[in-house]
């Protein structure tokens, strides 16, 4: 029986999250941290009962405090938070050398398969193709473009035989331009587009509720729960 705690556990997905995990007889909620305590929830890690993988859905500023208490306990850790910088990604494989750490920008199936199908066409591609992306999220997402995106950039970009960098917003640049819209109530939606002047091949994926995050964030916490250490994706979850 794994033992699952939840960073943000006050949070939108948090609460989704911990739905999900008492869906499952497998394994079993123990509490979680916020910056507020509330019914089972506290705001020190420390005062968390003992788990097996702490499953983070909070916010970037966290992160240090995260890391830090998981080496220190030896613990595994699922992080699911989006926006973090190039100083945090480096931070997080600092510490991946001695706790077992699983990130991925999106913890969808689909999106993972996503990736895949964009690395095939974009390796076929030539350089008379313009390649946009939208990038829909809820009115109060924080980050933009969402890590999602950036997630289909490199999938994109790593397959290129011509690199391009990205571009936020409209340009008569050559790039991969992405295009954020933060509007009403959109669990997630990004679409990438290639265009010529003969054809266009457009891929939608499209969230219909933020449970399908949380079913992939546990079938994460599932995969890395006996790992030593090293930093794990959804490549090492699902096969490259």
């Amino acid at each position: 029986m794994i033992k699952i705690a939840i960073s943000g556990a006050l949070g939108k997905m948090g609460q989704v999250l911990k739905k999900q995990i008492l869906l499952d007889e497998s394994i079993t909620y123990t509490g979680g941290y916020d910056r507020y305590k509330g019914e089972g929830v506290v705001d020190n890690f420390d005062d968390l009962d003992n788990f097996d993988v702490l499953i983070d859905f909070s916010t970037p500023s966290v992160l240090p405090r995260i890391l830090d208490y998981a080496k220190k306990h030896n613990k595994s850790l699922v992080l699911a938070t989006t926006g973090y910088s190039e100083d945090d990604f480096m931070l997080i494989k600092s510490y991946s050398k001695h706790i077992p750490i699983f990130y991925s920008a999106n913890y969808s199936i689909g999106i993972h398969l996503l990736t895949k199908a964009l690395k095939i066409v974009s390796s076929k591609i030539d350089s008379n193709y313009d390649i946009e992306m939208i990038d829909k999220h809820h009115r109060y997402k924080k980050d933009s473009p969402s890590g999602t995106a950036f997630k289909l950039y490199d999938a994109v970009n790593g397959a290129l035989n011509e690199k391009r960098k990205l571009i936020h917003g409209d340009s008569n640049e050559k790039g991969v331009h992405v295009h954020s819209l933060r509007l009403g109530n959109y669990v997630g939606e990004h679409t990438v587009i290639f265009s010529n002047l003969s054809e266009t091949l457009e891929f939608t994926h499209i969230a219909h509720d933020k449970s399908v995050f949380a079913e992939g964030a546990i079938k994460a916490a599932k995969f890395i729960k006996d790992k030593k250490f090293g930093l794990f994706g959804m490549d090492d979850l699902l096969g490259a």
